[in-house]
């Protein structure tokens, strides 16, 4: 009995022994089975462990993959692998208690990507066999995710797509991940170009927002009395990004639909109907007065204001040679009013009557010519000049008060040789086209009156 108890207390005291011995061992070696870049460093020295890694790792095979099929075969130490290993093999070293040497004789340490904390402890140079693969056969790069424009969806995002070109730095990772999960085929699909901007990326989505707000505006014009909406569609249509990628709107685009606007409502050269002090409503012909849109002005101001995603009302600018432009009522209550049929003359000021006159128009061969006019020119104690085609000779006659209203040289003046007005008068002592009238009435016209007021003559 005595002799068993001797042999068991020498057998622990060989295990103990041969525990502490390993310990001392341990102590400047890695544990058994501690594996750092899937190479097993276990029983290694810090030094050996570094020379171990790289001479394995650098003599690693790869086979490179295309569709099912191989393309090229790669080995590390052709990729000209530089080592990072010492920092994170230097700390697992030092981390690993030799006291638990025992324990990892059936269990591995902790990894290296584990306590690699994400950074590269290789680098690969893939650029040459890159561009041997790529240059292997007809390869298209990647697509990135784009707004594109058709005219039956008008503004929409394309989802980008993979190209088939290899890059360069996902082939170096996927051999460093090979590197780690023990496997030596790569298929280059892994590899492949990828979108640098997805549909998830901000620029896409305030792109598209920006647009969605841009041609949704709720900026209504008004014109002639009308509120002409907008149509969303008409905006996206005329929607361009220029070359720094500014949304701008195509400015022929906006003048064509202005001038449809502006042969709708302008009226230049339009006969008008006008409601007469003694006939009622007439057909008053074409004469200067007038408005038009002003294109160039008015696409400039409106491009603006839907690129500034502006709201309400939006007037247009517009060309006038008198009257009220652009407006229900073009005439407004400010107007002289000459019915050559009643050869009388009115002057309405803010819709009240202010005179009332009889006048004498164009005689036989000189006639007064109809049409909606405008002052054109007004002077005060003037000389008028022509040649009086009757007479076959020039004249020059002063007149205290002259007021053109065409660009036929028509005009209201006072006419100090007539004896009477209204009537018959014209037809044996008319004008030669010019509106005479009496002193009093004409200084009166005279100070109401400016460039631009309309003039409605009429038979």
């Amino acid at each position: 009995m005595k002799k068993k108890l001797t042999i068991a207390g020498l057998s622990v005291l060989g295990l103990a022994a041969a525990y502490f011995g390993g310990i001392g061992y341990y102590a400047e070696r890695f544990t058994p089975n501690t594996e750092f870049m899937a190479v097993n460093v276990g029983n290694l020295t810090l030094d050996e462990a570094k020379k171990r890694i790289s001479e394995e790792i650098s003599n690693d095979e790869y086979i490179l993959l295309e569709d099912g099929k191989e393309v090229a075969k790669v080995k590390i130490a052709d990729l000209d692998p530089v080592y990072n290993t010492d920092k994170q093999l230097t700390k697992m070293y030092y981390s690993q208690n030799p006291n638990y040497w025992l324990a990892n004789l059936v269990t591995n340490t902790v990894s290296a990507e584990e306590e690699s904390e994400n950074e590269s402890l290789i680098e690969l140079n893939t650029s040459e066999i890159t561009e041997e693969i790529n240059a292997s056969g007809e390869r298209e790069p990647a697509q990135d995710a784009s707004i594109n424009y058709d005219e039956e969806k008008g503004y929409h995002s394309v989802e980008g797509e993979a190209g088939t070109v290899v890059d360069p730095e996902l082939l170096e990772q996927k051999i460093i991940d090979q590197i780690d999960e023990k496997d030596n085929q790569i298929n280059l699909e892994e590899t492949y170009d990828q979108p640098g901007i997805t549909m998830e990326d901000s620029t896409i989505k305030e792109t598209m927002e920006e647009i969605e707000n841009t041609i949704h505006s709720d900026l209504t014009i008004e014109i002639s009395g009308d509120k002409v909406n907008l149509d969303p569609k008409q905006i996206e249509g005329w929607l361009h990004f220029d070359e720094n990628n500014q949304m701008v709107l195509v400015q022929e685009q906006v003048a064509d639909y202005l001038r449809i606007l502006d042969e709708k409502y302008s009226t230049y050269g339009k006969t008008r109907q006008f409601d007469s002090t003694l006939q009622g409503t007439v057909e008053v012909p074409p004469g200067i007065l007038g408005w038009g849109i002003d294109i160039e002005t008015a696409t400039e101001e409106l491009s603006q204001a839907i690129l500034n995603q502006e709201s309400g009302a939006h007037q247009l600018a517009t060309v006038s040679s008198g009257g009220n432009a652009g407006a229900e009522d073009e005439i407004g209550g400010t107007y002289v009013e000459i019915d050559l049929s009643h050869q009388q003359m009115f002057l309405y000021v803010d819709d009240e009557l202010i005179l009332q006159t009889e006048i004498v128009s164009g005689q036989p061969g000189a006639e007064t010519v109809p049409g909606a006019n405008a002052v054109n020119e007004m002077l005060h104690q003037t000389n008028l000049v022509g040649y009086n085609q009757f007479a076959n000779v020039q004249y020059s006659t002063p007149v205290d008060y002259w007021i053109r209203f065409d660009d036929q040289a028509q005009g209201i003046h006072d006419a100090s040789w007539q004896g009477t007005f209204g009537g018959d008068t014209h037809l044996y002592a008319g004008s030669l086209g010019c509106i005479n009238t009496p002193h009093g009435a004409v200084s009166t016209i005279y100070e109401y009156v400016e460039i631009g007021t309309p003039v409605m003559v009429f038979y």
